[in-house]
């Protein structure tokens, strides 16, 4: 158990560094696993894993074909919510914000360099959309292999990069008795405001 308290004094990206690199020492598979929630025209949620690529001051990268169903509801409405459980190191983080599309030229430079074959896979499949066979699958990323080499294949338009800039981060911790740590920063105009919640 961790008897170590989250000081409010924390600053919130600094402090979901130093835990993403405790997570990505101790889980066997993807740390970097997220489960992003939207909010669709009719007001119900839903939500899927994501992997986050990168994070910076300003917020949490990810990338998507935005034509999936993830893709237009962030287009219908920018608030989202992003959740880290790494059960390894008995910590969570949730983040609440506005999710909104990068530069064309980071997602060119994330986009080269994928593999060739996850490169063909975002050409070829629609995402979200109904699948009538699996075949149907396999001979798009055929015809998407014989238009494109590894030399010439480029970013579709419709696959981009997100982030998601935070207005809100809050920082779980497990402690014995269910007694849990929990820290929540709220970003003002004046910075971060941090205050400790009940378990």
């Amino acid at each position: 158990m961790n008897n170590n308290l989250i000081s409010l004094s924390e600053e919130p990206i600094s402090l979901f560094e130093k835990w993403y690199a405790q997570a990505t020492k101790a889980e066997i598979n993807d740390p970097n696993a997220m489960n992003l929630s939207t909010v669709c025209e009719n007001n119900k949620p839903s939500s899927r894993i994501v992997l986050l690529k990168s994070f910076n001051n300003h917020g949490f990268i990810f990338y998507t074909n935005s034509s999936s169903r993830k893709g237009k509801t962030i287009n219908n409405n920018k608030f989202v919510s992003l959740n880290f459980h790494w059960k390894s190191i008995l910590k969570q983080v949730r983040i609440e914000g506005s999710a909104s599309i990068i530069e064309e030229s980071i997602s060119d430079e994330y986009f080269n360099s994928r593999p060739f074959e996850s490169r063909v896979g975002a050409w070829a499949s629609s995402q979200s959309s109904f699948l009538k066979s699996r075949s149907e699958l396999l001979k798009k990323i055929d015809e998407i292999k014989i238009k494109f080499t590894k030399d010439t294949i480029y970013r579709p338009k419709f696959w981009n990069g997100y982030i998601v800039k935070p207005d809100l981060i809050e920082f779980w911790q497990d402690m014995p008795y269910r007694l849990h740590d929990r820290v929540e920063f709220k970003k003002t105009k004046k910075g971060w405001e941090s205050r400790n919640l009940y378990p």
